[in-house]
């Protein structure tokens, strides 16, 4: 089994124990607050609280094992356990967690892994929620719905320095959710004769990180034809993995 799949099933046992300390600590409070309506009213909101946190925790977890080439189905595996340990917990009543993984397209058993050539990379996971908690004065309906989605873009573009020599100079961003997010490793390569290639290697290259998921990259090099393509890989500060690619064209 290769490192990156083995080191995604432990973040998602990781996730599921956290959540799991969180939301043992919630009815831990819910249950010495009973003897006061607001107290009680604040530590059930808390608890419903670690509920949804719990929630999003596992879908994070599940699309670090499914970017990390784990199989899609282990999103459905994990939202199983969450919810037998959910309904396991609540002692005061009836307590029901339905969790369904979004299945409309572009996403399939909850899982979206688009690394196209376009420019833009997708790794998302989502899934919708409905809580139903009653039992000791509380009766809550409670719907939700948690998606987690790292976006890589690329763009960027050549200036010819004569015959097949190109100053290459490409933009990545990086976003979680539709914002800004910093990255954790970029691998960045240039294809040249069907081949793979580090830019870095180059006396050439330089980096620019301007500290906001936005990095500006330049190098020249020696690469035949009409255009370049770049490829992006990159973890994210959650380990998420996305890779994007993109073909430049001359400016």
């Amino acid at each position: 089994m290769c490192r990156k799949s083995l080191r995604g099933q432990f973040l998602v046992l990781a996730a599921l124990t956290i959540s799991l300390a969180i939301l043992s600590t919630q009815a831990y409070i819910y249950r010495r607050s009973r003897v006061e309506v607001s107290a009680n009213w604040d530590a059930l909101s808390d608890y419903l609280l670690s509920i949804e946190q719990g929630s999003r925790h596992v879908i994070v977890a599940s699309l670090i094992n499914v970017s990390n080439r784990g199989a899609h189905s282990n999103l459905r595996g994990n939202l199983d356990r969450w919810e037998s340990l959910v309904v396991g917990d609540y002692q005061y009543g009836r307590c029901d967690l339905n969790a369904t993984a979004v299945s409309q397209i572009p996403y399939s058993e909850g899982v979206r892994l688009d690394w196209g050539i376009d420019g833009k990379g997708v790794s998302s996971a989502s899934a919708d929620f409905f809580l139903n908690l009653s039992g000791k004065g509380a009766e809550i309906v409670m719907n939700y719905k948690v998606n987690i989605t790292t976006t890589a873009l690329v763009s960027g573009s050549f200036v010819s320095l004569g015959g097949n020599f190109k100053q290459v100079t490409v933009l990545f961003n990086l976003l979680n959710e539709g914002e800004p997010a910093l990255v954790e490793s970029i691998d960045i390569a240039y294809s040249k004769e069907a081949i793979w290639w580090d830019p870095s290697l180059l006396e050439s290259y330089s980096r620019q990180d301007f500290g906001n998921g936005t990095y500006l990259y330049s190098f020249n090099e020696d690469i035949p034809g009409n255009q370049v393509m770049v490829r992006f890989q990159t973890y994210d500060r959650r380990a998420v993995f996305v890779q994007a690619e993109a073909i430049l064209h001359e400016r």
